[in-house]
This record gives C-alpha cells, sequence and structure tokens, in this order.
C-alpha cells in the first residue's frame, strides 16, 4: 500500500494562527492523527511529521528549517503523497475552504482536487478554491503535495466547527476518503 504523509501545520513554539480560544496546532493535530486512524486499518503505512504539540526541527529553528524537516520526513520515507494540514486565518469575515499545490504538478494538482471536492462535499463550507502557491513543503516534497486550509479559525463560525469533535471528525473522514480517490484515480491513469 501507499506511503501517506500527514504533516499537522505548525506546533511546538509555533502554535500557529490563533483565535476564538483555538490554536491551530492543536487543531491541526487533531485532525492529521484521526486521518492516520481511518487510514492505517484499511492497510496505507502512514507517516507524521509530528505526533504531539513539538517543533519539527527544534527548538529556535528558522522557518526554513523547520519546513525542510518536514519535506525530509516524507522525502526519507519515499513517502507516494504529502498533505499538509492547516487553518486559515485573516479577519472575521473572511471564511471557507481552500487547498493549495505547487504549479506544474500534475498529480499535486490531482491530490489536491480529491482533498479539496472531499471537503466541500462536507457541505456548509463556503468553497474558496484550489490555489497554486510556491508554499515550501509543496515545492521541496518530492511526494505529490498539497497543504489544506480546512477553514478560518478567524471566523466565528468557522472556528465553532474546528473546535467541534463531531466537525473535526468529519474533516478527517473527508481527508481520508480524498487519499482513497487519489490513489484510485492515480492508479485508473497509470
Amino acid at each position: 500500500m501507499p506511503i501517506v504523509c500527514l504533516d499537522p501545520g505548525h506546533g511546538g513554539s509555533d502554535p500557529g494562527a490563533c483565535g476564538n480560544g483555538l490554536r491551530e496546532c492543536d487543531v491541526t493535530l487533531i485532525v492529521a492523527l484521526k486521518v492516520r486512524a481511518y487510514l492505517q486499518p484499511v492497510g496505507y503505512q502512514v507517516i507524521m511529521t509530528r505526533e504531539t504539540d513539538r517543533d519539527v526541527y527544534g527548538a529556535n529553528a528558522t522557518a526554513v528549517q523547520e519546513l525542510g524537516a518536514r519535506c525530509a520526513i516524507a522525502n526519507s520515507a519515499n513517502a507516494d503523497a504529502f498533505i499538509s494540514i492547516h487553518c486559515n486565518a485573516f479577519n472575521e469575515v473572511a471564511n471557507g475552504t481552500e487547498t493549495l499545490y505547487f504549479a506544474g504538478s500534475v498529480d499535486g494538482k490531482l491530490l489536491a482536487e480529491c482533498i479539496h471536492n472531499q471537503l466541500i462535499g462536507l457541505g456548509d463550507l463556503t468553497d474558496r478554491g484550489l490555489k497554486t502557491n510556491p508554499l515550501y513543503v509543496t515545492k521541496h516534497t518530492d511526494a505529490p503535495a498539497c497543504l489544506t486550509e480546512l477553514v478560518f479559525i478567524s471566523n466565528p463560525e468557522d472556528a465553532a466547527k474546528l473546535g467541534e469533535p463531531q466537525w473535526q471528525d468529519q474533516f478527517a473522514r473527508a481527508i481520508a476518503r480524498d487519499v482513497t480517490d487519489y490513489f484510485a484515480t492515480r492508479l485508473g491513469r497509470d
């Protein structure tokens, strides 16, 4: 079975975006651990960039060192897919989900499309679309990679979903379904 690297965004000295009583690093870890719990029983090998609230590279790392350490975990494991999970932040009005990938990566785009379609399929989420962006982790990971912004931690309605265990589970199930959709589509295409 394929190797999937899950990257819960932020952690340790970098809590990520904070809003409405939540920290991005906590939400992303909860969701990523749930994704792993859904994927492993059906045979996927799941590699995590972190399993606790910690820095991946180490304390006092630069942003490039921290992001590079996340890519190195996926690359050294020869991961077949890399999914970085985040929560967006801007203001109290901005809301919805979006998924980013590195332009020019055909399989990265496919992975992003599968995730995005599954998340939008949950209903009650504003569709902010697929976007290309040369994010460090999508650019420097050997495997097809994407970064999903679940919803806005800065928006009270979106944040309520991020803090609700039922929604956390729905986000995780959607990402896990994406993984199976992605590999089924790749196998059918190859």
